[in-house]
Parts: structure tokens; C-alpha cells; sequence
């Protein structure tokens, strides 16, 4: 009983052992220097996650100078950071809701190239913005003129331009 013991015990050993070395696909392969065949294990394959939507526009804000937490703000309150059509009849389109006009004048001047995705039109948000930026010296200017065409005072605007504005806090964009 106990050599039958014994023998199973190795018998399984035996098995795991070449079950488990058969996972380690071995290769031989000659080294391009010498003729000397070498023994090598293939490492497993790494599948790299794709970037998500908002880690794509982090690094399209870090390469523009532009803060991210203010396109977050401004996708969140334009599309809820969903890639759609205006539902107005508007021609705006993507997350950050670019107009045509806009985008392919943009898209042409960022020598952009792939048509209308959804990474192109986030640059172009970004992009756009930065310029409006530059034009107006405040990000609360730039967001009023990115979504009205041009920086208006507050005592003109709009019960929805004063709801869209409401929803941002400039003050952590926009140093006194």
C-alpha cells in the first residue's frame, strides 16, 4: 500500500512537471553572431490595454499647454463625454461638440490626417481652444467664445450661456 502510495506520488509529479514545462515553449534558435544553437523561453505575450477617451485627451492637453481639468469640464457639460451628433440640428459632432466649419479649418492648419475621428476632433476642441485662449486671455472668455463664436459680456448672455458657464469653476484655470 505504501509503495502504491509512493508510486502515484511520483507518477503525479511526473505529469505536473511535464504538463507545466509544456507551457514554456521552448525554442532553439542560432544566435546571428555565432552558429551555436541556444535555448531560449518565449516570454508571454503582453496585450497593452488601449488609452481610453479622457487619458487621450490628457495627453492631447499636456502637448497643447491647455488643462485638462477644463476639457474635462467642457466634455462633461457638451456631450457627457460621448462621441455624438448635436441633437439641435447643429452640425457640432464629438465629445467636445466641434462644428464642422470649425473642425476642418483646424483640421487642415494641425495637418491632421483619418477624416473625422473621434481623436481628431478632441484635438481640434483643444487645439481651438488654446487659440481662444491666446485671442481672449482667460479661459472663461475662451469656453464663452468656444461655445458662442465670440467672447460676449456677461450682462448679454443667455439664461443657457449663464447655465453652461455656471457649471465651471474658472477660478482654477484663471489665476487674478
Amino acid at each position: 500500500m505504501k509503495y502504491s502510495s509512493k508510486l502515484i506520488a511520483v507518477i503525479s509529479l511526473l505529469f505536473v512537471s511535464v504538463f507545466a514545462s509544456s507551457f514554456l515553449d521552448k525554442q532553439n534558435y542560432i544566435d546571428s553572431n555565432s552558429s551555436e544553437k541556444k535555448d531560449t523561453i518565449a516570454l508571454p505575450l503582453v496585450l497593452i490595454k488601449p488609452k481610453t477617451i479622457l487619458e487621450i485627451a490628457d495627453s492631447i492637453c499636456n502637448e497643447a499647454g491647455v488643462p485638462y481639468g477644463l476639457i474635462f469640464e467642457i466634455g462633461k457639460n457638451e456631450s457627457n463625454w460621448t462621441f455624438i451628433k448635436n441633437s439641435n440640428g447643429g452640425s457640432d459632432f464629438g465629445d467636445l461638440q466641434v462644428i464642422d466649419q470649425t473642425f476642418w479649418y483646424w483640421y487642415k492648419h494641425l495637418n491632421l490626417k483619418g477624416g473625422k475621428t473621434r481623436k481628431n476632433y478632441l484635438k481640434v476642441g483643444i487645439y481651438y481652444l488654446k487659440y481662444l485662449h491666446k485671442k481672449y486671455g482667460t479661459w472663461k472668455k475662451a469656453r464663452f467664445a468656444y461655445g458662442r463664436g465670440h467672447w460676449r459680456e456677461p450682462n448679454t448672455w443667455t439664461r443657457l450661456e449663464k447655465k453652461f458657464m455656471r457649471k465651471i469653476d474658472f477660478s482654477k484655470y484663471d489665476m487674478p
